[in-house]
Formats: structure tokens, C-alpha cells, sequence
């Protein structure tokens, strides 16, 4: 596609991209900047590449082939009809918006090169730009430029000047995909479709609202900024249902555990003939409560989707009003507007069919007498109470909802408790769980069932500890990591300490290793041929290293300043996070499904954790994994739930955290019984103990989007990269070293 560059005034303030989350700009697969980005129909948007990948992924299994689901909100994505699989990405719209943001962007990039150097291979910065040829030019290219018959009448202007301009003034314009060279400069309010001037005049010459993309943006604007606010209010809205559905599975998970209680006194005055009815009652409790289950998670689900939605449509919104054109913002509002009826009706659906869940147990009333003709332990009765949670805003009159309360009880299978008892036993499970809750602290979340008596004494006392002040890390040091053969910012993904006190580090945008001593002054460097991730120690002088796109764990020998090959295995899905163990790795993998997986060096897959001991996913998009001293526990960071995961070696999930003053969790690291994690926009580094308690932020000013972290092998250092996209200049290739405040271990 071709572009143009438009240029406004230069009134107002010089933007920035400062405000733009990092998820905006990066691809959620890949998690690099966009190329060629596609945009779904949900209006997440993806590389055209990875997109790719994934339709065929999710299509295997389809004959024929038909949908496939987004990969960050699940929302399932019809495909287009006579189109091949292979080009279903090719039909996707081109995002251009974001296009022109990262065109601009890199347009006022310190080191942008001149592009026709370039194209032979040579590195120049460039100091012009052809607003015709849409190219970069150093000055030996532009006096040749301006001397060729061809392009001597084009636009040019230095880059310095453009530096001067805001972003929405250099942001791309795009061509009209059916008219070559056309620029959309029209809107028709009739059709909400965006025009060039023959698409006015061949086919909307009847309507009667065409206007230009400025005065229908102007008109447009304040319906944006309702729009925005009524996103808010759908967000808010689905968060309170899902809190409900959360609610009602805790719930559910306490009824069945006062059940099984009920279940296992009675078994205590039984003899050994009756094992077979326990445990049929128990099964039949279990799917009880399986089916249930199966219909909160989805709901919860629902609701997770329209969440992911509407905070994508409302930041795509709010940046198309601050650095979009008016094309872009048009194009936006028309499909947040369609997306928006779409979610409220959605919602509307969920809301008027909620029903809250209780089970009861009535033991049967000749158990004391009769245990030895015993038939049956008991029974069980559902009962499903509809709820009402309306949203705090008016909506259109399509979507008010039912304020009708009905009470469904299940009849045909199981007999209906009567309702004395009923009222009383959800009494005793309402105060049962005000109880726990007393005790559980705010911050941890998805705790297992089974695990859930022998943790309450872990809560007190972390209760204590949390009231207690937490002694803050103090920067000892800092150093480049930035070498001299280097002509760009770096980008540190992955860090670890060796032996002697040396260090390892990842540099993605050069594809390299590099080695410093324990004075943090550079030895030398490997030069891969894709870029690596992430780097973890298998021993004093062995390194692993993962290559995302190369689905491949590559294994290096670290001896004095040599640098060396000596193995590698594949993943079978792009690798992220690696950690190292008593000769085993474990791997975070986001494709095929997202998982951890534990290797051998010689590529064999002992275990892959995907999903709980409950069936549920365990993973959305697993970041960086840390495996204990022991070698019993991994600790995982997850970019899409914006969680810390704990599991054992064997795959049972221990705990789950989101902490609200942890945001875009990446780099994990434990030493003993503390855990690390950087939030690199929160700009702090958690601490944690291994049983999930949250400690504390022991590093809050001094680090700028902290990313990977590793301790020192004393647990004195920790050693913190910082990586983002709208780093700060002076914060750029800069590794920092905290000295850590002693604690018990």
C-alpha cells in the first residue's frame, strides 16, 4: 500500500507516544513490534504473520475449515467464505493506524538510516525525507535524488523539521483500496464508510451526507467522547458480573467441601460394605459440580472477552483521537460502535439468565438405626436463585434488561430440599465463607481447594509480616550494556550471573550474548543468526538460551572469553522464559497450546502443564519461568492474565497472584523462600515469599521498566534489565544492580 505524509499546523504541543501502553504497539504473539498488522473483527490486532500462523493452527482439525478464535480474547472469528485457509490473513484489514504510528515514530528515531543505503547494505543516518518516494535520505543519496529528472520535483524536507511537527502531522494516509492513488478524503454519513473523491462520485452521488474527513470528524468528536465513557461503563459493568461469577464459584467450592465433610463424619460410623455407595455419591457430587462449574467458567468467560474489548476499543479510541487522522477516527468509531452493540446485548443475554448456585446434603433420616440396610447415604438438590446486576449507566432501549427474579430448582433428577433447611444451610455456608475470608489476604487469588486448610495458618502470620515495614533495596551499581560494535539501542531480554561473578546478557535487537566480569566491565560476545530471548545456567560454565522463532534451545559453553556452541534441541512451539535444574529446563511456550514445558538436554518432554488439577487453562500467554534451588517448584509470569503462577515440578498448580500494584509482570526470580518479580509498568520490583504472600515492593524509584531480573548466587545482588519502547534516553542499555536487605530464608 502507498502513503502519504500530511502536514498540519504546528500549533500545540509536540506529542509523544509516552501514553501509549506497550501492548498498543506490540504484537500480542510475538511480542515485537507490529509488521504488516491485521486487525479482527473484535479489533485486536496482530502481525500478518502470526495471525497466520495461528488461523492455521486453530483450522487443523477443521474439515472444512471455518473459524478460528482470537487469540487474546477468544471471541470466535468466522473465516471468508471461497477464500483458502492459507489466505485468510490476507483478507484481514490492514491496520493503519498503527502503522502510522510506528512509521512516525521511527521517523524521529535518533539513529533512523537512510533507506536506499540501506538497500546496499550500508548503515548511514539519514538526514531528509521524500514525502513522494515515502523513503529516508542521508546527503549523498539526496543530491543524487534531487538531480534525477524523475525526482527532482518531489517534497522534500530535512528531518530535523519533522522532529518539530506532532505525531498526528506526520501520520500515514491512506490510499482507497479500490481506486490506485486515490486518497480518502471523504466520509459518507449515509453508509459510515470512509471515500476518496471517485468513490463520491461513481457511487454515493445520491446520498445526501458526504463530507469531507474534517468536518465529519469534527461533528464526531464529542459522539467519541460518549463513546469512550459508555466503553468505561460496559467495562465496569462486566467486571462486576464476573466478580459475581467468581464469587458464586467460591461459593460453590465451599458448599461442596462442607458436603464432603458431611460425607466423610457419616462414613466414620460406617462399616467397609458401604464403600461403593461413597463412592458413588461422591462421583455424583463431582459432576455435580463439574457441570455447574462448566457453566460459571463461561459465563466468566464471556465477560473476560468483553472486558479484553472494550479497554482495547477504549485505548484505540483515546489514541485515535490524540494521534490519529480524521480517517483513522472515523474508521474507529464506526467499529467500537458496532462492537458496542454487539457486548450489551451480549451482556444483556448473561445478565438475565445469572443464577446463583447451592448445593445441599440431606443425610438420610434412618441412618442412625438402620446403617446395615443402608441404600443410599443421601441426596442432592440444586438450587439456582436469578440475580440481578444492572449496569450504572442508561442503555439504549434494546438492550434494558428483565427485572424479573425467578428461582429455578432442578426437579426431574434430584428431590427438592425443603426450605427451612435450605435457608439454613445457606446461612451456614454465607458466615463459612465471611470466616475464610477474614483470613485470606486481598492480593492472592485462585488458590486451590486442596490446599486451602493447611494455608490459613500461612495467612496470619503474612497478615503480621505485611503490617510490618519492608526494608527497600538499594542501588549498588550500574554499567552499559551496550557494547562498542554496537550501532543501535539495545534490547536486554534475558540476564544471568555464572560463575566467578560473571554475566550473561540478551540482546534481542542484535542478535547477541554478551559476557561481563564480576566488575561488570564487557569480555566478549556471541552473534547469533535470530534473536534470542531468554538465557538461564545450567552449570558454572554452561549456558541455555531460547530462540522464539526458531521453536530451539540452543546450549553454550562460557569459558575465560570464548564463547561456544555445544548443543540444542527443539521446543516444538516458540519458547519465551527458560529456567535450569538438576540437567532438566524448564521452557514458557506460547503456541501449541500455551504451556510450560520440562526438557531434557536432548529434547525429550518429560511434562507439559497446560492445564490444572481442576482441567482449567493454566496459561494465557506464559513470559518468563524461574525454578527453585530444590528443583520443586516453578514460579511463571503471564503477560495476558497479568499474573505470578506457582506449580510444582509435577504440574499442580499451588497458587496464583495478581496484585494490583504489580502491573505488566515480567521477569521472575527466586532465591530461598523469596520470590522477585519486575512490573515493567509499574516501574517496581515485587517481593513475595514462595508460599504466595505478598511482602512488599523493595525497589520503587531508581528503575525504569524493569524486565528481566536474576539474583546473584549469595542472594545479596539482584541484577535488573529495563526495556520498553518509550524508555527514557538516559535509561537506555543501562543494567542496574540492587543490593537486597537480608531476611530470614
Amino acid at each position: 500500500m502507498t502513503y502519504r505524509l500530511t502536514h498540519r499546523s504546528l500549533a500545540g504541543s509536540i506529542a509523544d507516544l509516552s501514553d501509549i501502553a506497550e501492548e498498543f504497539l506490540i504484537c500480542p504473539i510475538c511480542s515485537e513490534d507490529f509488521s504488516d498488522p491485521r486487525t479482527l473483527s473484535c479489533l485486536h490486532s496482530f502481525c500478518h504473520d502470526c495471525i497466520s500462523e495461528h488461523i492455521l493452527q486453530s483450522t487443523h482439525d477443521q474439515r472444512p475449515p471455518k473459524s478460528f478464535s482470537c487469540p487474546v480474547c477468544k471471541r470466535v472469528i468466522d473465516g471468508p467464505i471461497h477464500v483458502p485457509v492459507e489466505s485468510w490473513a490476507n483478507v484481514l484489514p490492514v491496520n493503519n493506524f498503527i502503522n502510522g504510528l510506528l512509521d512516525a515514530a521511527k521517523l524521529r528515531a535518533e539513529d533512523r538510516r537512510c533507506d536506499t543505503c540501506l538497500h546496499r547494505n550500508r548503515k548511514v543516518l539519514a538526514n531528509f525525507w521524500c514525502d513522494d518516494c515515502s523513503e529516508a535520505l542521508c546527503h549523498e543519496c539526496h543530491e543524487v535524488h534531487g538531480s534525477m529528472k524523475f525526482t527532482q520535483s518531489h517534497q522534500v524536507v530535512e528531518i530535523e523539521n519533522i522532529k518539530q511537527h506532532p505525531f498526528k502531522s506526520t501520520t500515514i494516509h491512506a490510499v482507497c483500496p479500490d481506486h490506485n492513488g486515490k486518497f480518502l478524503d471523504f466520509y459518507c454519513d449515509d453508509h459510515g464508510t470512509i471515500l476518496c473523491a471517485t468513490c463520491v462520485t461513481v457511487n454515493h452521488r445520491q446520498c445526501s451526507s458526504v463530507k469531507t474527513c474534517n468536518e465529519a470528524a469534527a461533528e464526531h468528536k464529542d459522539e467519541s467522547r460518549a463513546l469512550i465513557e459508555n466503553l468505561k461503563h460496559q467495562t465496569d459493568w462486566s467486571v462486576r458480573i464476573m466478580d459475581n461469577r467468581k464469587h458464586c464459584v467460591e461459593s460453590l467450592e465451599d458448599a461442596a467441601k462442607h458436603v464432603r465433610n458431611q460425607i466423610a463424619n457419616i462414613r466414620k460410623q460406617i462399616n467397609d460394605v458401604l464403600d461403593a455407595q461413597e463412592n458413588r455419591i461422591i462421583e455424583e457430587l463431582e459432576d455435580l459440580k463439574r457441570i455447574e462449574m462448566e457453566i460459571l467458567e463461561t459465563e466468566k468467560e464471556t465477560c473476560k472477552g468483553i472486558i479484553s474489548t472494550t479497554r482495547n476499543s477504549a485505548a484505540l479510541l483515546k489514541n485515535a483521537l490524540k494521534h490519529g487522522t480524521d480517517t483513522d477516527l472515523l474508521s474507529c468509531i464506526a467499529q467500537i460502535k458496532k462492537e458496542t452493540r454487539i457486548s450489551e446485548k451480549t451482556l444483556k443475554n448473561i445478565s438475565n439468565q445469572l443464577k446463583d448456585v447451592y448445593v445441599d446434603f440431606k443425610p438420610d433420616k434412618n441412618l442412625p438405626t438402620v446403617l446395615q440396610q443402608l441404600k443410599e447415604l443421601g441426596s442432592f438438590a440444586v438450587a439456582r436463585q436469578s440475580i440481578l446486576i444492572p449496569p450504572s449507566y442508561a442503555v439504549r432501549a434494546d438492550t434494558i434488561l428483565m427485572t424479573e427474579v425467578k428461582e429455578d430448582v432442578e426437579h426431574e433428577r434430584r428431590p427438592t430440599i425443603e426450605k427451612e433447611d435450605y435457608q439454613r444451610q445457606k446461612e451456614t455456608v454465607i458466615q463459612d465463607l465471611r470466616d475464610f475470608k477474614n483470613l485470606v489476604l486481598p492480593p492472592i487469588v485462585n488458590t486451590p481447594v486442596s490446599s486451602t486448610p493447611q494455608k490459613l495458618s500461612t495467612y496470619r502470620s503474612a497478615r503480621k509480616q505485611r503490617s510490618s515495614t519492608v526494608r527497600i533495596a538499594t542501588l549498588d551499581s550500574t554499567f552499559r550494556g551496550q557494547t562498542p560494535n554496537d550501532r543501535e539501542n539495545c534490547s536486554l531480554t534475558g540476564a544471568v550471573f555464572i560463575g566467578n561473578g560473571r554475566i550473561i546478557l540478551v540482546d534481542q535487537v542484535h542478535r547477541k550474548l554478551k559476557l561481563f566480569d564480576h566488575q561488570y566491565k564487557w569480555i566478549a560476545e556471541k552473534v547469533l543468526s535470530v534473536r534470542p530471548y531468554d538465557v538461564a545456567s545450567c552449570s558454572g560454565t554452561e549456558v541455555a538460551v531460547t530462540l522464539p522463532k526458531e521453536k530451539r534451545v540452543l546450549l553454550f559453553s562460557v569459558r575465560d572469553s570464548d564463547i561456544s556452541l555445544t548443543g540444542g534441541f527443539q521446543t516444538g512451539a516458540k519458547c519465551f522464559g527458560i529456567g535450569c535444574t538438576q540437567d532438566l529446563f524448564a521452557i514458557s511456550c506460547y503456541t501449541s497450546p500455551p504451556s510450560v514445558k520440562i526438557m531434557t538436554r536432548d529434547g525429550r518432554e518429560l511434562h507439559v502443564f497446560k492445564q490444572d488439577q481442576f482441567g482449567q487453562d493454566l496459561f494465557f500467554f506464559p513470559d518468563y519461568v524461574t525454578v527453585d534451588k530444590e528443583g520443586k517448584n516453578l514460579y511463571v509470569t503471564d503477560k495476558y492474565k497479568k499474573s505470578v503462577i506457582s506449580l510444582t515440578t509435577k504440574g499442580e498448580k499451588r497458587w496464583e497472584v495478581r496484585y494490583h500494584h504489580l502491573k505488566g509482570a515480567r521477569g521472575v526470580a527466586v532465591h530461598g523462600t523469596r520470590v522477585f518479580v519486575a512490573g515493567n509498568r509499574s516501574h517496581n520490583i515485587l517481593e513475595m515469599s514462595t508460599e504466595g504472600e505478598i511482602i512488599g515492593a523493595i525497589v520503587i524509584d531508581g528503575v525504569n521498566n524493569p524486565h528481566k531480573l536474576c539474583v546473584s548466587p549469595g542472594g545479596d545482588r539482584l541484577l535488573v534489565t529495563q526495556h520498553h519502547l518509550t524508555l527514557p534516553k538516559g535509561e537506555k542499555n543501562i543494567v542496574k544492580i540492587f543490593k537486597l536487605p537480608k531476611r530470614k530464608i
